[in-house]
């Protein structure tokens, strides 16, 4: 079985492991996209690793259900991703109480799953052939993808579905945007 996404819902204080960058240059040499937490210290400290990577890993800041900047994550960089979705205050149970859960952590599936989600669209609704389908998976589609769900806010790209299932755009219309991300 071959994946195309994998998620890594953790950060360490470390600044390289060789072992893990053999590892996440192996997966991105086989088209293996890797999401990672970016940390939650606030400001107090950069992202983690491997989430400071670059090529290869997408690095996940956590946002509130409005976009708005959780107070934990590193503050985003200039001319590079600052992805963020939902992961302050999800619903969650711990010990069998009903609890509410925040960090970057939390956001890395969501992320993850938001990609996997379009890709999965694509298989079915677009007609491409198996080089455009190929590029869609590449770490660049992956990022593209997540581009098109993406506002900027407080610094951050936000990701949230409805930026791109606004309920105004019709199948094709989606089917277009994604189009243009693999060259047609």
């Amino acid at each position: 079985m071959h994946v195309n996404i994998i998620s890594m819902s953790f950060g360490l204080e470390i600044a390289r492991d060789k072992d893990i960058d053999k590892a996440i240059q192996a997966a991105y040499k086989d088209n293996i996209t890797m999401f990672a937490a970016a940390a939650n210290s606030g400001g107090n400290k950069p992202r983690a690793y491997p989430s400071n990577r670059g090529t290869g890993v997408i690095c996940v800041h956590a946002s509130d259900g409005l976009g708005n900047d959780g107070g934990i994550s590193p503050t985003p960089l200039g001319n590079t991703d600052n992805f963020s979705t939902l992961g302050i205050s999800i619903a969650s149970k711990w010990k069998g109480d009903d609890v509410l859960k925040s960090g970057t952590s939390f956001a890395t599936p969501i992320a993850a799953a938001l990609a996997a989600d379009i890709l999965e669209l694509a298989r079915y609704k677009c007609d491409l052939d198996d080089d455009e389908q190929q590029c869609l998976y590449e770490f660049d589609g992956i990022r593209k993808i997540l581009m098109l769900m993406a506002n900027k806010r407080q610094g951050y790209d936000y990701i949230m579905p409805l930026h791109f299932w606004d309920g105004k755009k019709r199948n094709e219309d989606i089917v277009r945007e994604i189009n243009k991300i693999v060259g047609r």
